[in-house]
């Protein structure tokens, strides 16, 4: 793993047309779980899907470690802490060492627009009850994955975000069942 991080650290190149240049970013949002099975169910059609009435309110800290493509391309680690909230309350620690992020639209001049997916773990600090009453069984340590779209002004250094978080067992990779899928909505800040 650290072989193919390595040559992606030492790349370099200028920001994409409508961003600002910058390394780091925090972005904050509230998502709201859903009771739907499937990760799909939710990603493609989020206006319809079934949601519980249980919380996470996330606050993520981002840092670029390369760009490709003259910065179309960009790569980032990024670390979460959130809390969810509603029946049962606990702490989720998130990390997505790989995060790839997409920021050359063709309407960037007019709405600054990225889309990213990252994959990493997650930590509840108690087994979450709503996972196995969504799941049937769940574990504190799951696989996580998030899937974002931001949107904002032109050259501003803050965005709109959209994510679909994700706590998963990695098709059996860490149990037969649990996991859990949620909506947000936040704002992404680049510096």
């Amino acid at each position: 793993m650290i072989s193919f991080l390595l040559p992606l650290a030492l790349v370099t190149g200028v920001a994409a047309a409508g961003a600002p240049d910058t390394t780091w970013a925090v972005t904050g949002y509230v998502a709201q779980v859903s009771s739907e099975n499937g990760w799909e169910d939710v990603f493609f059609n989020p206006a319809f899907a079934s949601y519980v009435d249980d919380y996470l309110l996330v606050a993520a800290l981002s840092k670029r470690y390369a760009l490709l493509r003259e910065g179309a391309l960009q790569f980032e680690a990024e670390g979460q802490v959130a809390y969810a909230f509603s029946e049962q309350r606990y702490w989720q620690i998130n990390i997505a060492p790989i995060m790839a992020r997409w920021q050359q639209f063709p309407w960037n001049q007019k709405v600054a627009t990225s889309a990213a997916f990252g994959l990493g773990l997650s930590y509840a600090t108690k087994l979450p009850e709503l996972e196995v009453q969504l799941e049937g069984d769940t574990r504190q340590l799951l696989v996580y994955w998030v899937a974002e779209v931001t949107a904002g002004p032109p050259e501003a250094h803050w965005a709109v975000s959209l994510r679909l978080h994700h706590r998963s067992v990695a098709y059996g990779l860490f149990g037969t069942e649990g996991g859990m899928n949620a909506l947000g909505l936040g704002v992404r800040y680049m510096f």
